[in-house]
């Protein structure tokens, strides 16, 4: 899911500038997300309770092997969410 994450992160870039989405809220128009950002937030939520269950699955069985996949997640994570902090999307 962090791949996707990425994944919808570089066509949104590659894709070009992009007008924000404006939302008239009481009379007042402000921009608001775009479904991208909807999608890679829901698609970084979801992975989370997939990682909780890998963990608890697999943990009593192989330990070391299930923290380096926990730490593999995490850094897919990081990876996924640093273009977003970066370029303050």
């Amino acid at each position: 899911m962090s791949g996707a994450a990425t994944g919808l992160l570089l066509v949104y870039l590659t894709t070009g500038p992009h007008e924000p989405y404006m939302v008239v809220e009481n009379g007042i128009a402000r921009p608001d997300e775009s479904s991208t950002a909807r999608l890679w937030q829901l698609l970084m939520l979801l992975q989370l309770p997939l990682i909780g269950w890998h963990a608890i699955r697999w943990f009593e069985q192989d330990p070391k092997g299930t923290m380096k996949v926990i730490a593999m997640q995490a850094l897919a994570i990081v990876a996924a969410a640093t273009p977003v902090f970066w370029l303050d999307m």
